[in-house]
């Protein structure tokens, strides 16, 4: 009887619910199906087939008691569902664990894969192309199911074809960036090659006259770095003949003599090329030329930077081998005596700046000194910071011996510091000098204002 009611009120309950209802909504029947409830679930229907086991053997008993017709078991709506849905997912069972691991593959890997795809593709296409056509008058009795599966296959092979191509064009891509990224490479490689041979040619001199002109010609080198090219051989050459006098004793004639022959005579060639775009055949110049410059190379530049270069070295070692020789003071009036354009050629910011040592080291010549000053501003040679450092040096020096002077005069009981000789520096000629250097408008602010501007133009 209590079993009778237990079930009523079941019943009843199970109309009045919403969790019918409930199992037919995509959120729970998720829930229902996840791995957890799944076997709270399968634990629930154990007990549930317990449980109805033990009420059927209990209704089978009960009408042998009251002696009436025994009457189906009623199983609730929640049960029916329950076992249904188990036995749903237990036929849809996955076979895919839930957490598998992303699979990599290695650079080797996919190389072969893609060989592998390029032979599968061949040969696919090669069977495509000797597979006969099906036939148009197939069975009517198949016509349901035979053309769907057909449809499938071919668009699983439309997709699989793609992916196929898809891989081979990549490495069909990948194949030509590495060949001309090796092309490449190997065109620099031999290109680096070549330029490191021609410059090594170039930086001995050992080409000729024509090697040069066809390496101009065919655009391996340009015409500034032919220029100095040709510069440095002749360079070498001269300053070689210098130190060949030096070495066998041929003393500070020995140095002049290769002056006047290789250095002084530089710019014979400037008329000479000036007489041949003008046409003019002058034959008194039958002496051998100091210079070897290539027809292809032009003349000017190479004059104009090797003249003034060759005068500083001849005039460096002039003055380091012989410093007392006579010949060092005729060095500035010979470069003069030769007309405008090798006093204008032939001075250097460096090679005045050596004149200026010497005039003030050598022999003391502050009147030399201006005369080189004026001569600089005249010439247009721009000063430096060696040239600023080497009038003050001479203030320094003025300086140093004033104040021995004062001094001794001191020592010697003098009045108003006056010795009985008068200091060198008192001197007329080196008073008008040293006011005409470090005077309130002197060459000293005058170069340093000079240089102070043409740096702040370097900067900008």
């Amino acid at each position: 009887m209590s079993a009778r009611i237990s079930r009523s009120w079941l019943a009843l309950a199970t109309r009045n619910s919403s969790v019918p209802f409930l199992y037919q909504t995509r959120t729970l029947t998720a829930a229902y199906l996840s791995p957890p409830f799944r076997h709270n679930q399968q634990q629930q229907q154990h007990y549930s087939t317990s449980s109805d086991a033990n009420e059927q053997e209990h209704e089978t008993a009960e009408p042998a008691q009251d002696d009436k017709p025994a009457r189906p078991v009623r199983r609730s709506f929640l049960r029916r569902k329950a076992a249904a849905v188990t036995q749903q997912h237990q036929q849809q069972a996955p076979t895919k664990p839930a957490s598998q691991k992303p699979v990599t593959m290695t650079s080797t890997e996919k190389q072969i894969f893609g060989n592998l795809l390029e032979q599968l593709g061949t040969e696919r296409r090669q069977q495509s192309q000797t597979e006969p056509t099906p036939s148009t008058t197939s069975s009517s009795s198949s016509t349901e199911s035979k053309p769907t599966l057909r449809d499938e296959e071919m668009d699983e092979m439309a997709q699989i074809s793609a992916i196929f191509d898809s891989v081979l064009q990549d490495m069909k891509e990948k194949r030509q960036r590495s060949a001309a990224r090796t092309e490449r490479q190997e065109s620099e490689l031999a290109m680096r090659e070549t330029n490191t041979a021609i410059e090594e040619k170039l930086q001995t001199g050992e080409y000729t006259d024509d090697e040069i002109a066809e390496m101009i010609s065919s655009k391996q080198i340009s015409m500034d770095r032919a220029i100095e090219a040709v510069i440095m051989r002749e360079s070498v050459s001269i300053e070689a003949a210098l130190w060949d006098a030096i070495d066998n004793s041929r003393g500070d004639t020995g140095i002049w003599e290769v002056c006047k022959e290789r250095i002084f005579n530089i710019l014979r060639h400037l008329d000479e090329e000036k007489k041949g775009l003008l046409g003019v055949k002058d034959d008194t110049t039958t002496s051998e030329s100091p210079l070897t410059i290539p027809p292809s190379v032009p003349t000017e530049p190479v004059v104009t930077e090797l003249y003034p270069k060759m005068l500083l070295v001849a005039f460096k070692l002039l003055n380091l081998h012989y410093p007392e020789s006579h010949l060092i003071s005729q060095f500035r009036a010979t470069i003069k005596s030769m007309g405008r354009a090798s006093a204008v050629l032939g001075g250097s910011t460096a090679l005045y700046n050596e004149f200026i040592y010497f005039y003030w080291r050598g022999c003391h010549d502050l009147p030399g000194v201006v005369s080189l000053l004026r001569d600089m501003e005249v010439t247009g040679v721009e000063p430096n910071r060696r040239t600023c450092g080497l009038l003050h040096s001479i203030k320094n020096q003025r300086d140093h011996d004033l104040r021995n002077h004062w001094r001794r005069a001191k020592a010697e009981g003098k009045p108003q510091g006056k010795s009985n000789r008068e200091p060198w520096w008192d001197l007329a000629p080196n008073r008008k000098a040293v006011r005409e250097l470090f005077g309130d408008e002197g060459w000293v602010k005058k170069l340093e204002g000079r240089v102070k501007e043409m740096e702040r133009a370097r900067d900008y």
